[in-house]
């Protein structure tokens, strides 16, 4: 076969991989953030026919909600259900892949496209984010769509995928930032001597950004008009995870940042990108064309985090997917160069799918704090839910008497779209209600979760794939 009949195949895999993330999900509940920032922002314009724009401050968290606007209008043509808002992800999903398609055509050579493409694709948090309703599917979308665009100079496309960028969420806004850097080394070039010519074209260039710009602009007046601030308050819900930390948290969370880059799986990209390296480094420095990917690495690795480091909880898996792709790009760019033996590429490809395959298995113990939306080792926790829900019913269980955790204490109607309003209450040390719902998905405090051992014990426990759920009742 052909290099491009290869590459074909592979193409429709991958594509079938995301059908099938999606659609064999299609009936799993919202998850985690996606209950605040799918199903009740959606819910919200669904209900009020799009009658307001703003959200009410509980729902707020400050950015463009043009996400819960898709979901909501995507209810209003095919009807609000669990299904028709995991479809709604689908398009995104096959423009993650084609966009994906298309920078590795930039930087690897043709007969190694399609695996390479296989190989960034199967990230753990990227495929666990497209069996969600996320708006991180978006965003990725957009993100590498507008990087496509600044290799290619495309500046129509740069111009819209930047403002679909800005519309997507604060990280959204970030990413354009780091777009711009990589516009100027790019199509522009970075000069020690600033001349009249090269601050007019600067300007040009500047132009293509000016949308997104008046667009943040224009939101943030009218919302600091109508609310009274921009980003966050200190009544907001998430004003502990925007709480500033020393330079003791600091370095805190640069540690943490380094452990969310080999999480799941990732760890497999690096040793395969150390090995290479140790190889092949003087190489690897003179492949010229390859150095904007380096550099642009290093330009997101930068300054899309800065905005988690400072403070106390946004250091979330999701949000570093653009960091996981790009590298695994320069990975990739690196394993199907000319200069690698046959064999070693061969040897490297299999490590990388097995330890990457192998992040979906990565379950940790109860008292680390883990992002359980970020890998599909998470998919049991559903129909264990339902599990424990019937349960409770069946054995007459008022909800008013269990308490439960993140994010199992939002309503019933909010995580399954079902008329139920039930709901259980947030457990906190003292409440002594009578039974708790508790799933090893959860991030409790480790002196809740001793407290919860010592004054309650096991009533029933459902286990599927060291996936758990379990009621405990009070001693």
């Amino acid at each position: 076969m052909t290099s491009k009949t290869i590459n074909s195949i592979y193409f429709v895999l991958t594509n079938i991989l995301v059908f099938l993330l999606v659609f064999l999900n299609k009936e799993n509940v919202f998850f985690w953030d996606t209950i605040q920032l799918a199903s009740e922002h959606g819910s919200f314009y669904y209900n009020n026919n799009f009658s307001k724009l703003l959200l009410p401050v509980w729902l707020d968290s400050g950015h463009i909600p043009a996400f819960g606007m898709y979901l909501a209008l995507i209810w209003k043509i095919f009807g609000k259900s669990i299904e028709v808002s995991h479809l709604a992800m689908l398009p995104f999903a096959f423009g993650i892949v084609w966009q994906l398609q298309i920078l590795c055509k930039r930087f690897i050579p043709e007969k190694f496209v399609g695996i390479a493409l296989l190989l960034i694709f199967i990230d753990a948090t990227l495929m666990s984010q497209i069996t969600l309703v996320s708006p991180d599917v978006p965003l990725m979308f957009f993100f590498l769509w507008a990087l496509n665009s600044v290799f290619s100079n495309r500046k129509t496309f740069i111009a819209i995928s930047v403002f679909c960028l800005f519309l997507t969420s604060m990280r959204g806004m970030m990413l354009s930032v780091c777009l711009v850097f990589l516009d100027v080394y790019v199509n522009y070039g970075f000069q020690k001597k600033i001349t009249k010519e090269y601050i007019l074209v600067f300007l040009k260039m500047a132009i293509l950004y000016f949308p997104a710009l008046l667009l943040f602009i224009a939101f943030s007046l009218y919302h600091y008009q109508e609310a009274g601030w921009i980003g966050y308050h200190k009544d907001s819900p998430w004003a502990d995870c925007f709480e500033r930390v020393d330079f003791k948290g600091f370095v805190r969370n640069i540690a943490f940042l380094g452990w969310r880059i080999i999480d799941f799986g990732r760890i497999g990209v690096w040793l395969v990108f150390g090995i290479l390296f140790i190889r092949y480094k003087s190489l690897i420095y003179k492949q010229k064309k390859n150095h904007t990917l380096y550099y642009f690495f290093i330009v997101l690795l930068i300054l899309l985090p800065l905005n988690m480091l400072w403070a106390k909880n946004l250091m979330g898996n999701r949000y570093l997917i653009p960091i996981y792709i790009t590298f695994s790009l320069v990975t990739a760019s690196i394993l199907f160069s000319d200069f690698v033996e046959r064999r070693l590429r061969i040897v490297l490809i299999l490590i990388w799918i097995i330890i990457a395959s192998t992040g979906n298995l990565w379950i940790y113990p109860p008292k680390i704090a883990k992002g359980s939306d970020a890998t599909l080792a998470h998919l049991p926790y559903y129909k264990l839910r339902l599990s424990a829900i019937k349960y409770l019913d069946s054995s007459g269980v008022d909800f008013k008497d269990v308490d439960t955790f993140f994010p199992n204490y939002y309503p019933i109607a909010e995580i399954d779209l079902k008329n139920d309003n039930r709901s259980f209450d947030n457990f906190t040390i003292g409440n002594n209600s009578k039974y708790i719902f508790y799933s090893n998905i959860f991030n409790v405090d480790d002196e809740v979760y001793d407290y919860m051992l010592k004054n309650y014990t096991v009533l029933k426990r459902f286990d599927n794939n060291r996936i758990y759920v379990i009621i405990f009742k009070l001693k």
